[in-house]
């Protein structure tokens, strides 16, 4: 990508610590962004990317609400023709969602059928959607990308205790729904990755023993600028390392 053409970048989950990185990796790197979450207006950190760097638009979007999804288009519309990237980052909580309600459908004591459903939904069928509603814009990008942000609890040869039954059920169905994109996107030679950020710090003083929030997104944001077409679909981590399916 040129100078007189910067990356297209939009970053979906913008308003939790992982989508802010990267937005802000985006930038450093002289993309253009849009950086989508529900209530832009509500996470000032973006407001001051968008100072401190310029190129950053800031777009209201809640992927799993059909609604948001309907009138961002235009929008979308009005300031690009084209996406070279897509990062489907971690889900905002929905807006009713608890911490509570979230821990009662980890456990098989306290899940319900609701619950399950509406973390599937949240977490794994609109990000699908969404891609699907973007096509037109890849189709049009250079080498156009999608990364999807997700987690090693995915992982059925890695499944390995119980509980985490909302996680774990939602990241496999991401992986499978990814997996399978890739393959249609395969045809308008656009790659897929599934990337696992590790367990990252979403403070600078984090715990040694976790991955820095920076190494994260930039690792992946490299990994997915590397895939070659013919490793579309690929579940790997912020390092490039093959991760279990």
């Amino acid at each position: 990508m040129n100078a007189a053409s910067p990356r297209r970048t939009l970053v979906t989950g913008a308003s939790r610590p992982l989508g802010v990185e990267f937005v802000r990796q985006s930038l450093i790197r002289g993309d253009r962004v849009y950086a989508c979450c529900r209530n832009p207006a509500r996470v000032p950190i973006l407001a001051d990317l968008r100072a401190e760097f310029g190129g950053l638009e800031l777009l209201p979007l809640d992927p799993a609400d059909a609604s948001s999804v309907a009138d961002v288009v235009p929008v979308l519309e009005g300031l690009t023709d084209s996406l070279d990237l897509v990062v489907i980052g971690p889900a905002e909580p929905g807006p009713h969602e608890t911490l509570a309600s979230t821990e009662r459908d980890e456990h098989l004591q306290t899940l319900t059928g609701s619950g399950l459903t509406e973390h599937l939904r949240r977490h794994a069928v609109a990000p699908l959607l969404l891609v699907r509603t973007l096509l037109p814009w890849l189709a049009r990008g250079d080498r156009a990308r999608v990364l999807a942000v997700s987690t090693w609890l995915g992982s059925l040869e890695g499944k390995s205790q119980g509980a985490d039954y909302a996680t774990c059920t939602s990241a496999a169905a991401l992986h499978m729904y990814m997996r399978t994109l890739a393959h249609d996107l395969a045809e308008e030679r656009i790659a897929v990755l599934i990337g696992n950020p590790g367990n990252y710090a979403t403070t600078p003083d984090g715990p040694a023993f976790k991955v820095p929030i920076n190494d994260a997104a930039l690792g992946l944001l490299m990994q997915v600028d590397r895939l070659p077409l013919d490793r579309t679909g690929a579940f790997l981590d912020w390092t490039g390392a093959e991760r279990r399916w």
